[in-house]
């Protein structure tokens, strides 16, 4: 007999499988096991925000010879926000920052393949947050 995490397993399994047929591929797998969730401790770059729903976002940037070098994220929200934050720390790695100033509504929305219509203001959120923790480096760069 089966134990419970070997049928949570299976679920889970189905579930993203069921997912696939109606999101692209990038969005379940970022929003359900996102590579870039979690902190940077003293990062180079932060910014905090709530999104529409009222969960907060939080960006952390830790730089290295004029490029990102490390991006996270946390985020509390659906699927949609956590694949969105995702996006934008992942489309950050090893860019400058001139690179990184293109990280907006649209080019997360390509990189993910879209999002529903009810839910594109997720890739705006990250975007507004992401750029804001660029924002928050480059300031605290020219007071050095």
């Amino acid at each position: 007999m089966e134990d419970e995490n070997e049928i949570r397993e299976k679920m889970i399994a189905i579930l993203r499988d069921k997912a696939k047929t109606i999101y692209s591929e990038k969005i379940v797998d970022y929003g359900s096991n996102p590579q870039n969730y979690g902190t940077i401790d003293s990062p180079d770059g932060y910014a905090k925000m709530p999104d529409k729903c009222g969960k907060d976002l939080e960006v952390f940037l830790r730089m290295e010879q004029g490029k990102v070098k490390e991006s996270k994220f946390i985020a509390e929200g659906c699927i949609f926000t956590i694949a969105a934050c995702n996006a934008a720390t992942e489309m950050a790695k090893d860019k400058t920052i001139q690179d990184c100033l293109r990280i907006n509504w649209s080019s997360i929305m390509d990189h993910l393949g879209g999002l529903p219509v009810d839910h594109a203001n997720c890739a705006l959120n990250a975007a507004v947050v992401f750029q804001k923790a660029l924002r928050n480096y480059i300031t605290n760069n020219r007071k050095k």
